[in-house]
């Protein structure tokens, strides 16, 4: 019965591997991850990851891909919800810093990886890779409204990475450290940022 068990899978088992590979990441590090540690926790067969990853390279950067996947998405919703408001910019730092808040572990899978690129450049790439699609949604709102502010160029650059160091920097301090705060933290994020971002 119990070879039965692990010749079958319920569910999304790619995604499966994906979240426990990252959960495995976290707890014992990078170095100790392997496909058949996985293929054991998930319940299934040694051969059944290979159906979706020839090697753990394939595997990290399914990983990478998903998460910033999923960012994209959560941004593209408040973009679609916002995109009348003259609060758009904030409402989508606050759902970049509330979606790692709310996935630590995605975060710390992120930020410790040292293969990141991301392009601070305002043209937006034609052939966007997943990980540059989350922060061109904020580049490209925030371009089109300093535009019609009159903001040159060099400014609207300068402005551009300092929203994205803004977010990526209130994610850290709410993710890595025990905050000692006389309000909520959570619906202080807003304020900051509008404080930030006033045009």
């Amino acid at each position: 019965m119990e070879k039965l068990k692990k010749k079958y899978h319920h569910g999304n088992l790619r995604k499966e591997l994906i979240e426990k590979g990252i959960e495995m990441i976290n707890e014992v590090g990078e170095e100790k991850l392997s496909l058949r540690k996985l293929a054991k926790i998930c319940g299934v067969s040694n051969a059944a990851p290979y159906t979706y990853f020839n090697k753990k390279s394939d595997l990290l950067e399914a990983m990478r891909t998903y998460i910033w996947e999923l960012l994209a998405i959560e941004l593209e919703k408040a973009r679609k919800k916002y995109e009348n408001s003259d609060k758009l910019l904030v409402k989508l730092g606050k759902t970049y810093v509330l979606f790692f808040c709310k996935n630590s572990q995605y975060y710390n899978f992120i930020i410790l990886r040292n293969n990141k690129k991301t392009d601070l450049l305002l043209e937006l790439s034609k052939n966007e890779n997943t990980d540059q699609r989350a922060f061109n949604i904020l580049k490209s709102e925030a371009t089109k409204i300093l535009q019609k502010a009159n903001f040159s160029a060099e400014a609207i650059q300068d402005k551009v990475i300092a929203m994205w160091a803004l977010v990526q920097g209130l994610s850290t301090i709410m993710i890595m450290y025990d905050i000692n705060y006389s309000e909520n933290w959570e619906k202080k994020i807003e304020k900051i940022i509008e404080s930030i971002c006033i045009i």
